[in-house]
């Protein structure tokens, strides 16, 4: 799933100037380079919900896409990350990207307003520093999921499926693995809902019933509503 040759030859524009009114700019360091550079992140307290889907992407009033700036990039040295991941490194992962995507990388601004496609290739360059980082599943599962909603947006269904199919083998081995997830009712509903997106009936029959089932369900009422939602769909 390497994508650094597809991400090197992209010739995009630079930074855009701030015209939006749910954006604004911020300061950090690279903890790669140790340069200062500006990301731009959103005003999430001004934004109205128009409509959510199953898998959580969410359409929001005046056609604002509060995930695309999800991902920080730094313009100096190509790396690249979730906002929560983004300090997350070692010092051998460092080397490894400077020597992996810094060493081929054209610099260019990511702060700004973003299109969907300046979004995409934050999120696939993420993708790509992710697997170099060794991240665990739960941020591989985070990070395909919002690529597929990006290709939704741009309605390529063949990507958005792909995707999906990335982000719902991730989801699994995190269920699998030997970590502990506070939210693991909300994975296992998102591999239910990715399996019956996929149009895989009966192991989304199966999950779903292990959301429904759950020790925890009672804390979980919104997902536990939902799994029963979907089950029904299925069985009708």
């Amino acid at each position: 799933m390497s994508m650094l040759k597809y991400l090197i030859g992209l010739m995009l524009d630079g930074g855009v100037i701030l015209g939006n009114k749910y954006l604004y700019d911020k300061k950090t360091v690279c903890p790669v380079c140790k340069k200062e550079f500006t990301y731009t992140k959103v005003r999430s307290s001004q934004l109205k919900v128009e409509e959510r889907e199953r898998d959580f992407y969410t359409k929001y009033k005046d056609g604002i896409n509060p995930f695309f700036y999800e991902v920080i990039v730094c313009p100096n040295c190509g790396y690249a990350a979730l906002e929560s991941e983004f300090d997350r490194i070692t010092n051998d992962k460092k080397e490894k990207i400077l020597s992996l995507v810094t060493a081929k990388w054209v610099k260019r601004e990511f702060s700004g307003e973003r299109t969907p496609q300046k979004a995409l290739e934050a999120y696939l360059l993420a993708l790509y520093c992710s697997q170099i980082k060794e991240d665990k599943p739960i941020v591989f599962s985070k990070t395909c999921l919002r690529i597929a909603w990006i290709y939704r947006i741009l309605n390529d269904k063949a990507n958005e499926e792909k995707y999906l199919k990335y982000a719902l083998d991730s989801y699994i081995k995190a269920y699998s693995g030997s970590d502990i997830y506070e939210e693991e009712v909300l994975l296992i509903y998102m591999i239910a809902e990715l399996n019956r997106m996929l149009g895989n009936r009966e192991e989304a029959l199966k999950w779903y019933n292990k959301v429904i089932n759950h020790p925890d369900r009672s804390r979980h009422n919104l997902i536990v509503n939902l799994a029963r939602d979907g089950w029904q769909s299925l069985k009708e």
